[in-house]
């Protein structure tokens, strides 16, 4: 399935384990899971659980202080979907 470029997440709430609950613009609601991006290059200076609870969207991206953000696009396709 090819994931729009103008998704945006609407709704974006930290969980334990470096995972968001997140809403999107095209009505989808799931949990993305950043663990795996960690230890990875920006984000690491968010790998402490104070630091990764501070998301807040900017322009429907997940956005964190320092202008660290993870693409819409990019949470919309890797995300576990509610049922």
């Amino acid at each position: 399935m090819a994931i729009s470029t103008l998704i945006e997440v609407t709704d974006c709430k930290p969980l334990p384990d470096y995972k968001l609950k997140v809403k999107c613009s095209d009505g989808t609601s799931g949990v993305f899971d950043m663990s795996k991006y960690m230890n990875r290059g920006i984000f690491r200076s968010i790998a402490s659980p104070g630091a990764f609870e501070r998301v807040y969207l900017s322009f429907g991206v997940p956005t964190w202080p320092g202008g660290i953000d993870i693409a819409a696009e990019r949470v919309r396709s890797d995300m576990t979907l509610d049922a």
